[in-house]
């Protein structure tokens, strides 16, 4: 069997599936505002994040793409809704 490839973790804290799925709120309470690897099988399944971290990258987004609120942000809300 061939070695799984390394991929780069992207948050400085983990959890497994199954410890994040207790008491979701809990464990972003504890993280203090960083965001949350959240793992399956020692693999990265997602990422929790704050929701001012979040609202931070969409700026940074919305930014780049030389635009206010752009239509990224129309379409998150939409999706999250």
């Amino acid at each position: 069997m061939p070695p799984l490839p390394i991929t780069p973790m992207r948050a400085r804290r983990t959890i497994s599936v199954t410890d994040f799925r207790k008491n979701p709120s809990a464990h972003m309470r504890g993280a203090m505002g960083d965001t949350l690897a959240i793992l399956s099988r020692n693999r990265v399944e997602f990422y929790a994040v704050p929701p001012e971290r979040f609202e931070g990258l969409i700026d940074r987004l919305e930014a780049l793409e030389g635009g206010g609120r752009s239509k990224l942000h129309a379409q998150h809300r939409t999706a999250i809704c």
